[in-house]
């Protein structure tokens, strides 16, 4: 029965109009075939004689199906028990086009509602992912470039996993990926939430894992030293989420641009497996062998010069 409302839910009302027209012209076409083998089913009340025509019949079928009952022409024998069952139908059709229209506008608030609560959540986690990564960027290229010193941060690495960077931007990206799964499973999301949010996600993500790939380009060795070296399973679960979050949108947004921003964000991300982790493991190999000799380019005064 769930499953029978729901799909009464989801039909248009021009469709269910198309069946209600469609229903009243099978049952004339029934009337009719049965007064032409000779079935006496519909018959003329004020005047004698059978209705044969297929013009009696529509006519007597639209006017039982919608209950009018004009008596000028009534059925007979087995023309009352079809009769009685159309206006059951008849009776049913009514009552889904009564509630279909009258739901319109409760369906629009709702989704206005709808629209604006996922938006919400969604513009959260977009202005999230955009401050980490402005961390990320920021953060690492001091590191690289020696503006701080790699002991007095513990952004890419601490003793408790929970609290590095990339355990962090796995539970953002963990939270979007549910978000944007529960509420398709509930039928709604990319039509319905503001593609510029969705853009905005989308791009953070691209750029963290951009800026990843760079940071391996400009010394592979020193990123890894200070920033993505005990960061490998962190690293890779981001793009797994990343992968997953892109297809989404990818399957499910009717906008071309997210769809393409999405379709980047994959070729991304199989280049950070593909190409990234291998790096960071060769990297974080060589560091090992040349017993972790890279040393510290921070430089306070330096530093200072630049403050």
């Amino acid at each position: 029965m769930r499953r029978v409302l729901r799909l009464i839910n989801e039909v248009s009302l021009g469709w269910l109009l198309a069946a209600l027209f469609g229903t009243i012209v099978l049952f004339a076409i029934g009337f009719w075939l049965l007064a032409l083998a000779g079935s006496s089913v519909l018959e003329f009340t004020y005047r004698t004689g059978p209705a044969k025509g297929f013009d009696d019949a529509l006519y007597f079928s639209l006017v039982t199906i919608s209950s009018l009952g004009y008596g000028d022409i009534r059925p007979v024998g087995l023309g009352r028990i079809i009769a009685g069952t159309e206006v059951v139908v008849g009776l049913a059709f009514f009552g889904m086009l009564v509630a279909k229209i009258s739901s319109v506008k409760q369906d629009y608030l709702l989704r206005r509602l709808y629209s604006e609560l996922v938006d919400e959540k969604l513009d959260r986690h977009a202005e999230t992912l955009e401050k980490t990564s402005r961390v990320y960027m920021t953060t690492s290229n001091m590191l690289l470039n020696g503006d701080i010193d790699p002991e007095l941060t513990t952004t890419f690495k601490s003793d408790i996993h929970e609290a590095t960077f990339f355990y962090q931007l796995y539970q953002q990206l963990r939270g979007v990926r549910n978000l944007m799964v529960a509420e398709e499973y509930h039928g709604g999301f990319f039509g319905d939430v503001s593609d510029i949010l969705l853009s905005r996600v989308y791009a953070a993500i691209q750029s963290m894992i951009n800026h990843t790939m760079r940071l391996l380009e400009r010394n592979a060795e020193r990123s890894c030293s200070y920033i993505l070296c005990g960061n490998e399973i962190w690293i890779a679960r981001v793009a797994t989420l990343a992968d997953e979050i892109a297809c989404l949108g990818a399957k499910g947004s009717r906008n071309a641009d997210i769809a393409a921003q999405c379709r980047e964000l994959m070729e991304l991300t199989g280049r950070l497996r593909n190409e990234g982790l291998p790096a960071i493991e060769a990297a974080n190999q060589a560091r090992h062998e040349n017993g972790d000799a890279t040393t510290c380019p921070f430089d306070p005064e330096a530093a200072a010069k630049r403050i």
